[in-house]
């Protein structure tokens, strides 16, 4: 019975691993004006936003010019538009002072999540990150806010990024 057993995993096994059949791209969705379909996008995107999501945690901005393409355009929830990597990072600082000096609170947040999407008549993946931002400042009426930001990502630099806002009140 043992050698039954062993025989067929060792061919359960090879079975498994020598299979050279490509899988179908599972696709799934649509983008008014675009040809092509909508599949997951690929892991590195993931870890590239990993690596900007870091950057600015620590509020490395010669870091995150880096992984921002020259003509690229960042629009902000609050309409604010930047070209280029030197005008995002003087946006980003901006930001940041207003955020401390006027609700009082520090600038931080939770990524909540994180995935890659690619449509595949279109350069690159689109990652889709969500953050959430809570208040400190027992005088705000916001709880927290909520942030959705889309990052087109083409050879590792942001080409286009989006972000939109939901406040939470208490």
């Amino acid at each position: 019975m043992k050698k039954i057993i062993y025989i067929l995993s060792i061919l359960f096994v090879t079975s498994c691993t020598s299979s050279n059949q490509e899988c179908e791209t599972i696709a799934n969705g649509f983008i008014d004006g675009f040809d092509g379909q909508v599949t997951m996008g690929q892991q590195s995107s993931v870890e590239i936003f990993n690596q900007i999501d870091k950057a600015w945690a620590e509020l490395d901005y010669e870091t995150i010019k880096t992984f921002v393409a020259d003509e690229a355009e960042m629009k902000f929830a609050d309409g604010r538009v930047a070209s280029g990597p030197q005008e995002f990072v003087d946006l980003i600082k901006t930001w940041v002072s207003e955020v401390e000096d006027q609700d009082g609170n520090e600038y931080t947040w939770n990524t909540d999540y994180a995935f890659s999407l690619a449509v595949t008549s279109v350069e690159g993946d689109w990652v889709n990150a969500q953050f959430t931002s809570t208040h400190t400042n027992p005088e705000s009426e916001l709880e927290a806010e909520v942030f959705y930001e889309f990052y087109h990502i083409v050879d590792g630099k942001i080409q286009e990024w989006s972000q939109f806002k939901r406040d939470v009140l208490k």
